[in-house]
């Protein structure tokens, strides 16, 4: 029956819509791929771009690290990714949400795989108000099939966001960081030690420190962040 429907319907590339030259993940062809930035060069704290390939921490890392361990980010936030994000995200193209866990699983590091010792993945959570507009939370969708590729379970319940923020697209690092303060609550009733924070996008990292802060609060000994994509610091 799948070979029916491919001859009917052959697979396109999301993006530019070619059947042919399809990549691993059979929705993206050659080419487009390659118009993926892949976050080689980053902070190994923060997860942020870096300029110079000698560097493996960012300055500001060095003068005030953050309260997560380690935040690891494969792609960088920019085209064409950052528009099939945003597809997902605010225009409910669901279609793209396998692909884009699909990239993230393609580019997990071995040691990921043999060296796991996260008790949970907690996706980014929602506010109500915005998850019954939204009508589904990005980043627990992103995660489900990445816990499933490393065994994890996906805990949606314990940590609750108990203010709803403004967007904090358009707001400076300062804005941010004050706009997600006291934003969350977090339930440790499993006796979590080690816990993997799972956002679509860091940006700043004002929310996913915060979080972070929250949980390590809650007697978590290990907080690593995870995202799809880690935008460029602007200097």
């Amino acid at each position: 029956m799948d070979k029916l429907l491919d001859f009917f319907f052959p697979p396109r590339c999301q993006l530019c819509g070619d059947t042919s030259n399809l990549g691993s993940t059979g929705q993206l062809c050659v080419a487009c791929t390659h118009d993926l930035q892949l976050n080689l060069t980053a902070c190994r704290h923060c997860a942020v771009p870096l300029n110079f390939e000698e560097l493996n921490q960012c300055g500001k890392c060095i003068k005030s690290a953050p309260v997560y361990d380690s935040c690891w980010s494969p792609f960088i936030y920019a085209q064409p990714l950052e528009w099939m994000i945003q597809q997902l995200k605010f225009n409910a193209k669901l279609s793209y949400a396998p692909l884009l866990s699909n990239l993230m699983i393609s580019n997990l590091p071995e040691q990921f795989y043999k060296n796991q010792t996260a008790d949970v993945i907690i996706p980014m959570p929602l506010h109500n108000s915005r998850l019954k507009q939204r009508g589904f939370n990005q980043s627990s969708l992103l995660a489900a099939p990445l816990a499933k590729a490393l065994g994890l379970p996906v805990d949606t319940n314990s940590c609750q966001r108990i203010l709803n923020t403004d967007h904090q697209t358009g707001k400076n690092a300062r804005q941010r960081q004050q706009n997600i303060k006291n934003a969350f609550t977090f339930n440790n009733h499993f006796n979590y030690r080690h816990v993997l924070v799972f956002d679509d996008v860091v940006t700043t990292g004002s929310s996913v420190a915060e979080l972070s802060k929250t949980i390590k609060l809650a007697g978590v000994n290990r907080v690593d962040v995870w995202s799809l994509a880690r935008a460029e610091r602007n200097h």
